[in-house]
């Protein structure tokens, strides 16, 4: 995870395109080598571009869309992360939908479990953390602003598996129109997901809801729990109870 000033200094490149050393410790008022040190870390993460005395913003790519979408409600993600991962049992099989948010769940995960992903960033954080922890990985073309897995390998490669839980992941939250996202090929492997879980929960913080994207992939007669954070307004919780839905709230 990036950190705050960090994240900052990426959305400043991101509006300006480029900017001087000294012009970011100016805007910062910090010294220039902490500055350094910040576009270092960035640019390690394929987030910035270094030239003398100055920083880009890159084109944007597969893995750094992905990166930078980890300082989007980084607290929120964490806290929701670390609260969902205590749902998973000893000996459950579960599988982890690709997501900053499911990845949060993946680093606090610290029960002998199986995990099925089509996740490259999860399956990467958990396959040498825990001897106890068997990762499997759907087959696949990788969809780099994602890093997931998608297509006829990635489908098949849920077919028969006969999961405890589900983490699922959305674009968009809609009391309305349910869970959504705006790419298909990812829309067809949650679906393939769902058929293969028996409880499904979706990590999403408070922020994806009233959001709609143009593919609803899921309704709420799918979904048993709901892990968010506390700013869910709390008219939008008692409408999910009143479906019947178990809503934790992490407090970030």
């Amino acid at each position: 995870m990036i950190g705050e000033r960090q994240e900052k200094i990426r959305l400043l490149l991101q509006e300006r395109g480029h900017l001087t050393v000294a012009e970011l410790a100016q805007h910062f008022e910090v010294s220039e080598m902490t500055i350094r040190r910040d576009l270092k870390a960035l640019a390690a993460l394929g987030l910035v571009q270094r030239e003398h005395g100055r920083a880009l913003y890159p084109p944007t790519t597969g893995l750094a869309s992905f990166i930078s979408r980890l300082g989007e409600a980084e607290r929120e993600k964490t806290a929701i992360g670390r609260l969902a991962a205590d749902l998973v049992a000893e000996g459950d099989t579960v599988i982890l939908d690709a997501g900053t948010t499911t990845l949060a769940v993946a680093q606090f995960i610290h029960k002998s479990c199986v995990v099925i992903t089509n996740c490259l960033p999860v399956a990467s954080e958990l396959a040498n953390r825990r001897e106890d922890i068997t990762v499997l990985v759907a087959g696949g073309e990788v969809r780099g602003t994602t890093n997931a897995l998608v297509g006829p390998l990635a489908r098949a490669g849920f077919a028969g598996f006969n999961a405890d839980k589900l983490f699922l992941a959305a674009t968009g939250v809609s009391l309305e129109r349910g869970l959504s996202t705006n790419n298909m090929l990812e829309s067809e492997i949650k679906q393939a997901m769902l058929d293969a879980a028996r409880e499904v929960i979706l990590v999403a913080h408070s922020g994806k809801f009233n959001h709609v994207y143009y593919h609803t992939f899921a309704r709420w007669d799918k979904i048993h729990t709901v892990v968010t954070d506390t700013g869910l307004p709390a008219e939008t919780r008692r409408e999910l109870e009143n479906l019947g839905i178990k809503v934790l709230l992490a407090q970030p």
